[in-house]
């Protein structure tokens, strides 16, 4: 070996060396552990996905450090067994995944301790609603899990709902980073990125090349804005239906003569109400942008927290220690949630005040035809209200987000269950100590997390707010200067995600509106015009028969005056088998029914007219009068075509009597019905006479396992499989059961 060679290798041999000991001496002064995760690989449909056989030992904020493994399913923790019976599956972003704290101490390890029941970690970072969606697809075919609880992020979800996690993260050397971080184009050598991944020196040198901006945290375009928030909670959403309007005749009515065709339900109020809502939210959207355009407390909401800084080649997101793993400060987003609170109570009122003081300034005219828009749009679905049960219902922002999981879940024979985790600073005041921060209020931002949880019980899911049980975890429910909960807080979270999993699942509470075929009650004056339809036997009873619409009124003459019936003796109506929606009223002059003819339902109403007091004589001989008398209206079909007729009633029937509290005229009967709730409502006979005719003004209250609708809105008792009607038949009505 020659002097030159020699030199070459000994100079080669200490580069090495040192190389080592300026490794080892980096490593040490790491504790071995990064601030962020670098078991990412890159994803074309999800953005990232979690490495196969990946370890990793992570330490930040000042909390301990925690030892990460990733299985050969791409999730944390051991290999998964063999699917198991009962088996829970939870579905969340870094929360579930359990950051910062031991993998048999995070959520879904806590809950299985906690419900005795095997639970599956399928918590991945960086993902969002989108992502969760697949991840759920996936497990339902491989695992064919009983349970899919989704764990939604106040801290992120509710910005990435429309936002894929592809355009939002990119991978960079086992890095998850924002995609505004990434390189165009990072050059790549053969083992760079394991050398930038696992070395604590080029780690070091990294940090000390790249400073935190002078601009502080303010978040990237990709994260989502306040604009986002604004949008997503303002405007109130019509209850879905995928049913088209109704388009055929509709059911037919015949009697021996002929038959009459049915009519199909007037007009399509769902495309009326959607109209007018989509024109109140789009006037909304142009607000915000004149507000902010015209108010200084909002002009600098783009330097806050919305517009993207470039941070093209930079890596930040790699070697800064932030209190969010590859996302903005909690601050900025808990700001985000606040503003967006107070944006959505001032924006009418703050622009309404701003056009009266600048009456000269060109921007007012623009604002003030926005408001007229924003106003007008109101009043259409204040008169569509009360034309039709088909009201604006607020929605969770995420609402369309959990029917699809819903409906997922379901088609894979799974009961899915959402869990609404708060930021830490909405659960306790003092957490914004550890940010430096004075605190805020954040009170009103709870409304995003019982929104969600209010609109997924609506469709019969089991949800959580995790606000009450982390608060009573409090002090210690969350890591240090971090969002993410400690162990203590996953403790209490996985024990009240237990409890849950021990109630019984809400009943699901139909959506506004009418199913095909259906509409609203029929008014006196809409039935006075209808068209008249025979009915068998309806001469000798002295009764009269119209329709309108789905709707067949039967009205029966009674006494005239003069004649007086005796005292165990009186008019009255009974429900043999017939749709719970069926009304009667009954004085002495009327007795009248209400009944929806649905196709293929036969029904049976059973009425009885009065016994004349004494040895009294009637001019009119046909009337059966004398004696009493007792008849059933008997509703049969034959294809589409309903068959009606007056049939003698079974031997014995005798119909009980039901009346309302309030009497209505003659010409403009109060709907008696067992169930429509107006009764116990109001006291003011008024107000109940209204509610029972169908009057939105005055709806009524119903109780648990309840749900206002149909025709009049009255109550009717909700039902599914676990839940079977007493009475009636369980329909399907807007999305969810209703005993009619």
């Amino acid at each position: 070996m020659t002097p030159r060679v020699r030199a070459i290798g000994l100079g080669g041999l200490g580069l090495c060396v040192g190389v080592a000991l300026a490794e080892g001496v980096a490593w040490s002064a790491d504790e071995g552990a990064f601030p962020h995760l670098n078991v990412y690989a890159a994803d074309p449909e999800l953005g990232t996905r979690l490495r196969p056989g990946a370890t990793e030992r992570v330490a930040f904020g000042g909390n301990p450090a925690t030892e990460v493994r990733i299985n050969t399913q791409g999730f944390r923790g051991a290999e998964w067994g063999p699917p198991a019976a009962g088996e829970v599956v939870v579905v969340g972003d870094s929360q579930v995944f359990g950051l910062g704290v031991p993998e048999e101490q995070s959520l879904p390890a806590e809950l299985a301790r906690a419900s005795g029941r095997p639970v599956l970690n399928a918590g991945v970072p960086t993902y969002g609603p989108l992502e969760y969606l697949a991840v759920i697809d996936r497990l339902l075919a491989e695992r064919k899990p009983a349970v899919v609880v989704v764990v939604v992020n106040l801290a992120n979800d509710l910005f990435e709902r429309d936002r894929p996690n592809r355009d939002r993260h990119k991978v960079w050397d086992g890095w998850a980073v924002r995609s505004e971080t990434m390189p165009e184009a990072a050059w790549d050598l053969p083992g760079k990125s394991w050398i930038f991944r696992e070395s604590h020196l080029v780690f070091a040198i990294r940090r000390a090349l790249y400073t935190p901006d002078d601009q502080g945290d303010v978040g990237v375009a990709s994260e989502g804005n306040l604009t986002d928030l604004v949008h997503a909670g303002e405007a109130p959403e019509v209850a879905p239906t995928d049913r088209p309007p109704v388009q055929s005749r509709g059911p037919q009515v015949e009697d021996d003569v002929a038959a009459v065709p049915g009519e199909a339900r007037g007009g399509d109020v769902t495309a009326q109400v959607r109209l007018a809502a989509q024109a109140r939210r789009e006037a909304e959207r142009e607000m915000l942008w004149q507000l902010r355009e015209v108010d200084d407390r909002w002009t600098s909401d783009d330097l806050v927290a919305v517009e993207a800084v470039r941070r093209q080649n930079r890596p930040g997101d790699i070697v800064y220690e932030r209190e969010a793993e590859s996302a903005r400060g909690v601050t900025v987003t808990a700001e985000l949630l606040r503003r967006a609170a107070e944006m959505k109570k001032s924006a009418v009122p703050a622009l309404r005040a701003w056009v009266a003081a600048h009456p000269e300034d060109p921007a007012a005219t623009r604002i003030a035809a926005t408001l007229a828009e924003y106003d007008a749009a109101g009043a259409r679905l204040d008169a569509l209200a009360t034309a039709t049960d088909e009201v604006a219902v607020e929605e969770s922002p995420l609402a369309d987000f959990v029917r699809e999981a819903k409906t997922r879940c379901e088609a894979g024979g799974a009961e899915l269950v959402v869990v609404a985790l708060p930021l830490d600073v909405q659960v306790s005041d003092t957490e914004w100590a550890k940010y430096g921060k004075p605190a805020q209020d954040m009170g009103e931002t709870r409304s995003l997390m019982t929104a969600l949880v209010a609109t997924s019980r609506r469709m019969g899911v089991r949800a959580l707010d995790l606000t009450d049980a982390l608060a009573a975890a409090e002090p210690g429910a969350f890591l240090h200067a971090d969002l993410h909960m400690s162990p203590k807080g996953t403790a209490a979270a996985g024990s009240a995600m237990a409890a849950l999993l021990q109630e019984e699942p809400p009943t699901a509470t139909p959506g506004a509106g009418f199913p095909a075929g259906r509409s609203r009650l029929p008014t006196v004056d809409e039935m006075e015009l209808a068209p008249e339809v025979v009915v068998r036997g309806s001469t000798r009873n002295r009764c009269s028969t119209r329709r309108r619409r789905e709707w067949l009124v039967v009205d029966c003459k009674g006494l005239d005056q003069g004649y007086s019936v005796a005292e165990d003796s009186a008019p009255s109506v009974r429900l043999d088998d017939a749709p719970l929606e069926t009304a009667w009223s009954v004085n002495r002059q009327d007795t009248q029914v209400l009944m929806p003819l649905l196709p293929g339902r036969e029904a049976r109403v059973t009425l009885r007219w009065p016994r004349l007091a004494g040895a009294q004589e009637l001019e009119d001989t046909t009337a059966p009068w004398r004696g009493g008398r007792t008849e059933t209206l008997v509703v049969r079909w034959d294809g589409d075509v309903a068959k009606l007729g007056f049939e003698a009633a079974i031997a014995g029937a005798d119909p009980s009597r039901e009346e309302s509290a309030c009497s209505g005229e003659r010409w403009e009967p109060t709907w008696t019905n067992s169930r429509q709730g107006c009764a116990r409502t109001f006291s003011d006979c008024r107000d109940q006479v209204r509610c029972a005719r169908g009057d939105q003004a005055v709806p009524p209250t119903c109780v648990e396992g309840e749900a206002a609708i149909g025709a009049a809105g009255w109550c009717f008792s909700v039902c599914d499989a676990a839940h079977p009607c007493a009475a009636g038949v369980c329909t399907d009505w807007q999305g969810a059961g209703v005993c009619l």
